[in-house]
């Protein structure tokens, strides 16, 4: 062994005996002398100081440390070790008693060996000196924390992870103490200490002691009792347990030493400050940052210092890639001491990918200790530390994604011990800061870094655990979210996604394991299904399409009958349906496929969904008889099966199919007593079943029923009221519909030009973020809508291509709305071609689709039309057509727009009395404001009567 030469070297001779402490030999002669490790160990401190009083509680701490004995037990030894000395032929009194004192060594003594230790290697290079380092970054806190701690503690041990710069924070604070205040420092590194024993060596030999190493502790102690000095400890992690003892010696006896000690875990001594260190400031990935702000994350600040030494320049086109190759690199400062020499030469992006598989690449030229030359060699000495246990736990951890708690851990990984041994083994690897600790919710969270999850992954393919590990983490992962399904439908949003929405990137990940491994595609099926509520939750329609699809693709290869995980996932492939386009044919048979599927399994809550589900599309391609026959028969199953909890969204839709047929009345008041019985939002389980938040889908479409029912002000409360709910439950499907549908095209029908923008620019910036397609050509229409009331005559192309668009992608919901703003947008730039066109085509459409809820409007609009020809008569016809047509039919919304063109045009032709009668009663059941279209009512109105004045 590495210590063998300086711990032999002492061989003390008294009479014919030879005492060799370090082999625990005593010879007389050449005769063994038999006595137990404790008279050993006495005799030991006594040849030491021979001729002086040993105390007895020096004794004590000799032979039995940390222990509490009675005196009787040094008796005993005492007694023993004089009858052995006799027994072999000692003759001289050896050991003399002081009474109430201790004993003293009053044989004749020599001490054989070399005059100076034999000094192996490792203890030679120490000199004691504090070693150069480089400007800290990012630690000026933690520095003056460090410091103030001293001044309040004289043990302190810097804590932290492999390479988070534990040995440069320590050297800074040392420097600064010694400085401030003229205390001499010492640096031991402890790194190249192999052998416990050489410990106390170390230090003395970095003292400038001249002790031999047989009494060099008490040397320690007895060199620098009366002097003020900082010990610095570096890496004490390998020989914990030997440098707790002394230090726990020293800081008893020394009240002027200070030490400060670095390890990867405390030392666990009496009156011990911890500092835990932790990795230098990552961005988050949602930050968005330029090259100024980007500096204020110490550990880019650090990264970009670093590689500026070898020639990089921070650009603002780098900075995304700095901020992830930060967070790789996990604030780790060797790490990122490591990387920051490739940085010029490869640049961030390249340096990411090399660092994305693997940290092999980050390699130093040969300078340092060799454990810091690569990032894995520093992990691998870290892992040599640990238990075999502990080792086989941190393998099988490095399948965890993200953060975990205590529980996952069991639930994933109890097979592999008792709960008390796991829960053991992970608070020693976080004592060992191999696994992070944070707290969440006053939950204790553990997590991996990066360099640590790659390092233990590697381990666990190597040896032979992958699979087997993966499986049960596979199960782990469906256990958890077959759990979610189940809490969807009442946990508050807040909870479920606290609980939940942080396991996505597992999620995805076991998924894509499964398909790729022999044997596991139907655990890649039951986890797709199992996490159908997520993909609702988080919007990510897109993502679930694809990953449905595969499913179902899968599904077809299984053996076996598996009919409910087949009729969930064609029930999501419906809503999936929903989310792209065109709408078709298939569409309408997913529908009616899944409802078969949910008959022949039984399920009446999947009859449910998929019905409404079918009478949603066929609405939204205008088939509105054909939605009105699958209401009807959605209601006579409910009342077969006595579950009619989903009768709201299959009164919603009946409702307006009946407004869009042309009930506008009944139509409205139904829809307000649907809004009035659904006064919160925030339902769960609605949502899951439903995809959008009822509260918000009721007032939507309540919304543009109010509308045109001539209550525009209100339409605008309603419409805010719905996007303000579909917002406080930050669920993006709700918010797109409702900016698509209610408060982007209210805000234009009520000529609120501004606000209409600031929607539309809500709803892009939604499409931007979101899987959710369906609403971008509507988008596009509202925009154009918006341009075009600015003055931009060009936006009415764009309207008609827009509505081109739509009429291909088959979502034809509110399309006769969309003829007649196309039609007025032309008019008002004075594109006549283009408004008759439009007028035509809306015309037909309603003719072939039974949509008559605009009939007024488009009448309204043929009025307009004659008058721009000449024909006054046919004009005001038509315009009286539309006035008594939208009073019928309770569309007092355009009414009154037909209304005042009508009082305009008799007040031309010379004839105002009756249109300005019925403008003014249409006028009093509206709303009195919230328009631009009332208010031109009330300014036709005031012309006349101020004409007639």
């Amino acid at each position: 062994m590495e210590g063998a030469e300086a711990i032999d070297a002492t061989t003390y001779c008294f009479g014919t005996c030879r005492f060799t402490p370090a082999r625990q030999s005593l010879l007389c002669g050449d005769v063994p002398v038999r006595v137990g490790s404790r008279a050993m160990d006495l005799l030991h401190a006594l040849v030491r100081r021979p001729g002086e009083v040993v105390e007895k509680d020096e004794l004590f701490h000799a032979a039995w440390p940390n222990l509490f004995v009675v005196e009787s037990n040094l008796k005993v030894n005492i007694a023993a070790l004089r009858r052995a000395l006799r027994a072999n032929g000692v003759d001289v009194p050896c050991i003399a008693t002081v009474p109430g004192r201790g004993y003293r060594f009053v044989a004749p003594l020599s001490v054989l060996g070399p005059r100076e230790p034999v000094l192996p290697p490792s203890i030679k290079g120490i000199d004691g000196a504090l070693p150069p380092a480089k400007p800290l970054v990012g630690r000026a806190g933690a520095l003056a924390e460090i410091v103030e701690a001293m001044r309040q503690t004289r043990l302190l041990t810097i804590v932290g992870p492999a390479g988070v710069g534990k040995t440069s924070i320590a050297i800074a604070a040392a420097r600064h103490i010694g400085d401030a205040g003229g205390q001499a420092v010492c640096f031991v590194d402890l790194a190249a200490i192999g052998n416990g024993q050489l410990v106390t060596l170390a230090i003395a030999r970095a003292l400038g002691i001249d002790s031999k190493p047989i009494d060099a502790l008490d040397g320690l102690v007895d060199a620098l009792r009366d002097q003020d000095r900082l010990l610095v400890l570096d890496n004490c992690e390998h020989v914990l347990a030997t440098v707790a003892g002394i230090t726990d010696h020293l800081n008893h006896a020394l009240h002027r030493l200070s030490i400060i000690a670095t390890s990867r875990e405390p030392l666990r001594c009496r009156l011990e400050t911890v500092h835990r260190l932790p990795p230098l400031r990552c961005p988050p990935e949602d930050a968005v940052l330029d090259a100024g702000s980007a500096m204020a994350y110490s550990a880019i600040e650090l990264l970009v210092r670093r590689a500026g030494a070898h020639g990089y320049r921070l650009k603002n086109a780098d900075v995304p890639a700095l901020a992830a190759l930060s967070r790789r690199l996990d604030g780790i400062a060797l790490a990122i001491e490591l990387a920051a020499p490739r940085l010029p030469a490869h640049g961030p992006a390249a340096l990411l990918r090399m660092l994305e598989c693997d940290f092999e690449a980050l390699a130093s030229p040969g300078d340092g200790a060799s454990r810091h030359r690569t990032l894995t060699a520093t992990l691998n000495w870290s892992y040599g530390l640990l238990s075999g246990n502990e080792a086989r736990l941190l393998r099988h951890l490095s399948v965890f994604g993200g953060t975990f708690a205590l529980d996952d851990v069991i639930d994933a990984f109890g097979h592999l011990a008792t709960d008390d041994d796991i829960i053991a083994w992970l608070e020693a690897l976080a004592v060992k800061s191999m696994v992070s600790v944070s707290y969440a919710d006053r939950r204790r969270r553990y997590r991996l870094l990066d360099s640590t999850r790659t390092f233990a992954g590697e381990r666990l393919i190597e040896r032979g655990e992958q699979q087997a590990a993966m499986i049960a983490y596979g199960r782990f992962i469906l256990a958890l979210f077959e759990r979610a399904e189940a809490d969807w439908t009442w946990r508050p949003r807040e909870d479920w996604t606290a609980l939940y929405g942080g396991w996505s990137a597992d999620l995805r990940r076991m998924i894509d394991w499964a398909y790729d491994t022999e044997g596991q595609a139907e655990l890649g099926v039951r986890l797709t299904v199992a996490a159908l509520p997520f993909w609702v939750e988080f919007s990510t329609m897109m993502e679930s399409g694809a990953r449905v699809e595969t499913a179902l693709s899968v599904l077809d290869g299984l053996s076996g009958d598996h009919l409910l995980l087949r009729m969930k996932l064609v029930a999501a492939h419906g809503w999936n349906l929903c989310y792209r386009y065109p709408f078709d044919e298939k569409l309408e048979a997913t529908w009616i496929r899944g409802y078969e599927f949910a008959l022949e399994a039984g399920s009446v809550e999947h009859c449910l969904r998929t019905k409404v589900g079918l009478a949603n599309v066929q609405c939204a391609m205008g088939f509105h008889q054909r939605a009105v026959e699958t209401i009807a028969d959605l209601r006579r199953f409910m009342a077969a099966v006595n579950d009619y909890s989903a009768a709201p969204n299959a009164d919603r839709q009946m409702l307006m199919c009946e407004f869009y047929q042309g009930n506008i009345t009944s139509g409205h008041a139904g829809l307000e007593r649907l809004a009035r019985e659904h006064a919160t939002f925030g339902n769960r389980g609605q949502t899951s079943r439903f995809q959008i938040d009822r509260f918000v889908n009721f007032r939507n479409h309540l919304s543009l029923s109010t509308w045109v029912v001539g209550q525009h002000r209100r339409s605008l409360d309603v419409a805010e009221e719905a996007l303000n709910a579909a917002l406080a439950l930050d669920h993006d499907l709700s918010c797109a519909h409702s900016l698509a549908l209610a408060a982007t095209p209210i805000a234009l029908l009520c000529g609120r030009v501004d606000l209409a923008q600031a929607r539309a620019t809500m709803l892009f910036e939604r499409l931007k973020t979101r899987q959710i397609e369906t609403w971008r050509p509507f988008a596009r229409f509202h925009q154009a809508a918006i341009d075009a009331a600015r003055g931009d005559g060009a936006a009415v192309q764009r309207l008609r291509d827009a509505i081109a668009t739509i009429r291909e992608c088959n979502h034809l919901i509110h399309l006769p709305l969309r003829y007649v703003m196309l039609a007025h947008a032309a008019l008002s730039h004075d594109q006549v071609a283009v408004a008759r066109e439009s007028i035509d085509d809306g015309l037909t459409y309603c003719r072939q689709r039974g949509d008559r809820w605009c009939d007024a409007e488009f009448l309204h609009l043929q009025g307009l039309m004659r008058w721009r020809d000449g024909d006054a008569d046919g004009a005001m016809r038509h315009l009286e057509e539309a006035v008594d047509l939208g009073r019928e039919r309770g569309a007092l919304g355009f009414a009154l727009r037909a209304a005042t063109s009508r009082v305009r045009l008799a007040t031309e032709i010379g004839d105002p009395a009756r249109p300005l009668a019925e403008l003014k009663d249409i006028c009093d059941r509206c709303d009195s404001g919230g328009s631009a279209d009332i208010a031109a009512a009330h300014a036709a109105l005031m012309s006349v009567q101020t004409r007639t004045i």
